[in-house]
């Protein structure tokens, strides 16, 4: 099978405030900004009992400009921000050939900053992964792995159509956290 690959564009999206932002490519200049809000959405998501130790490190090794310029240039990947007003408001990963299921695109990270959630990024930012998705590898079906502790984002992919098809572990400084894993056929 071939699939011929769109070129990948910036578009701008009403959110339910009915308001504008805009979904684009990330570029190599935007990660000092990705990483900032990644740590922030992490914190705010997993560090509910405070920063330990642990936490400091990871945040600190995982949340690199260096590691979201070398994604953003990562052939196997694509990230897309999306912005309000010049502003990063969330970003998501897209991996391809990553399997679940007979589903070969995972969303790696979907992240919107805790002041967006509710105004249609996170829905928009999917709905342009699905897209890609198809132009890439001839289907919109996804799949991701969320928290299980995460309610607000399960019910948000639920709300989409998500189900849950499995478990996984991350397991953080030797303590295992159980992850849902969600797909969405299409």
């Amino acid at each position: 099978m071939h699939v011929r690959i769109a070129p990948i564009r910036a578009f701008l999206q009403k959110t339910d405030m009915s308001s504008t932002y805009l979904i684009r490519p990330a570029l190599a200049e935007d990660a000092p900004r990705i990483a900032v809000l990644g740590a922030q959405v992490w914190i705010h998501t997993y560090a509910t009992a405070g920063i330990s130790e642990v936490i400091a490190q990871y945040v600190l090794a995982s949340f690199t400009p260096e590691r979201f310029r070398t994604l953003a240039q990562d052939p196997g990947a694509v990230m897309l921000v999306a912005e309000r007003e010049g502003n990063l408001a969330g970003y998501i990963v897209v991996r391809f050939a990553s399997q679940h299921a007979d589903i070969q695109t995972e969303i790696e990270t979907l992240y919107v900053q805790a002041c967006f959630a509710g105004q249609g990024i996170g829905s928009g930012l999917l709905t342009r992964a699905k897209e890609i998705a198809l132009t890439k590898t001839g289907s919109r079906s996804i799949w991701l792995m969320v928290n299980s502790q995460n309610e607000n984002a399960i019910t948000f992919y639920r709300s989409l159509g998500m189900k849950q098809d499995g478990l996984m572990y991350f397991e953080l400084g030797g303590v295992k956290h159980e992850n849902k894993v969600m797909i969405a056929v299409d």
